[in-house]
């Protein structure tokens, strides 16, 4: 009888891999996302500002309790890191929530920064989100510097704003 499963792991590696090699990665290049617009209806476009300016995207949703934590942890660094040149935006995951649930979240929170709702689920399945809140920054050059759950550490943002 042969054994199976060295097979069985090649084939799961090979399914695998591949997606993983499309994560936002510390060190790979920031891909931008598609969304033109926020939910207030102002422009935005990834592709002029990766490689131009500092970013941080910030995953969410209105039903997740260390998402509401967090946001008036990123609106002080976005006072403080906004005059340096980097850019916040939100991404509501869309996941079990609606425009109407995330628009309440944001104005109860005072979120002072940029909102995508990410309607069908493009972004999170681009950036590989499996849970919120993630983080991803990338510096002026568009290199991710900081992927995690939680708010980066002052020398990564300071890093990534030089």
């Amino acid at each position: 009888m042969r054994k199976k499963w060295p097979y069985t792991l090649i084939l799961a590696l090979i399914l695998v891999l591949p997606s993983t090699s499309f994560a936002q990665r510390v060190g790979s290049k920031l891909k931008p996302f598609a969304a033109t617009k926020t939910m207030a209806g102002k422009d935005i476009n990834m592709q002029e500002m990766i490689g131009t300016k500092p970013i941080m995207l910030v995953f969410w949703a209105s039903w997740c309790p260390n998402c509401l934590h967090e946001v008036p942890r990123i609106n002080q660094l976005k006072k403080i890191y906004g005059k340096k040149g980097m850019e916040f935006i939100g991404i509501n995951v869309g996941r079990n929530d609606s425009e109407t649930r995330a628009a309440l979240f944001i104005k109860k929170t005072g979120m002072t920064y940029p909102v995508v709702f990410d309607r069908d689920l493009k972004i999170i399945r681009q950036y590989m989100i499996i849970a919120v809140p993630t983080i991803i920054v990338a510096d002026r050059k568009g290199i991710v510097v900081y992927r995690g759950h939680g708010i980066p550490e002052q020398q990564i943002l300071d890093k990534a704003v030089k």
